[in-house]
């Protein structure tokens, strides 16, 4: 699997991060009602949430299916504002954040019922360890639940790799997510992409309302705010290089090269 170098920050993921503005997974909540239908998600099950963000799918998955979550995330500061949302929420019994590594999951083994992954396998280095990590934590028999970035269309290394950087993130075949997770120690693997693979669905990802083209993803106040944000961290040459990264990548979902996966398995019963 390729190791990204940075050739082409700020990314997209990097420039959703300088916005400060929440945006969901491609999907949105559509996707993230169908991760808990398919994780059989249901009242007193303990849930992981790796890599939780800003808290919203982990309050999500508590308020609606009444199950304890726990979220890790590798950013102190969204630590901090996914703890303030659960307690403004109401759920902060139920649902806790805590700061750690997705490689290196601070929790013992067969820890968990369930263990989710929204959106961010692809974004360490190592994500086959992310994978392994989720697998080690959860329950035999428990559910493992991903959905990821794929490639759609046969594309060159440099293809894919330019894309890769570009995005921030390292989609793969749509087999090869399967074959990971198969290592990791996951069996009766389902996948599925037609649905979620729908150009739409990547700009269909705003909490507070819907978004008809992926041009209207930010108002234009959001957007100067974002563009003076990233002038401030990276010069004129970094605000170019986001325009022109945004360009590229929506172009390539335009064009059906990148799509999205939603995967499920459980975890073998039995040590080799």
């Amino acid at each position: 699997m390729m190791k990204r170098t940075g050739i082409h920050k700020p990314t997209i993921e990097d420039a959703v991060e300088i916005s400060g503005i929440e945006t969901l997974h491609p999907g949105g909540f559509e996707l993230t009602k169908r991760t808990a239908e398919i994780a059989g998600l249901k009242p007193g099950l303990r849930v992981l949430d790796v890599s939780s963000g800003r808290g919203t799918q982990a309050i999500f998955y508590a308020q609606n299916y009444g199950v304890h979550v726990t979220g890790i995330d590798i950013s102190p500061q969204m630590i901090q504002s996914a703890t303030q949302a659960a307690g403004q929420a109401g759920m902060a019994d139920q649902v806790s954040f805590r700061a750690g590594d997705s490689q290196a999951l601070p929790f013992n083994e067969d820890t968990f019922d369930v263990v989710i992954n929204e959106c961010a396998v692809g974004i360490p280095d190592d994500s086959q360890q992310v994978l392994n990590e989720m697998v080690r934590v959860v329950k035999p028999g428990g559910a493992v639940v991903i959905h990821e970035s794929i490639w759609k269309k046969e594309l060159t290394t440099a293809e894919k790799e330019e894309l890769a950087e570009r995005y921030g993130t390292t989609p793969l075949e749509l087999q090869e997510w399967s074959g990971m997770l198969k290592t990791a120690g996951v069996v009766n693997i389902t996948a599925e992409h037609e649905e979620w693979s729908k150009p739409e669905k990547f700009w269909k990802v705003r909490k507070d309302r819907d978004v008809a083209h992926h041009s209207k993803l930010l108002t234009l106040p959001e957007r100067l705010i974002t563009l003076k944000r990233i002038m401030q961290l990276r010069g004129i040459k970094g605000v170019f290089k986001a325009m022109e990264n945004e360009k590229i990548f929506y172009q390539a979902v335009l064009d059906g090269k990148i799509g999205y996966s939603l995967y499920k398995g459980v975890k073998r019963s039995w040590k080799r």
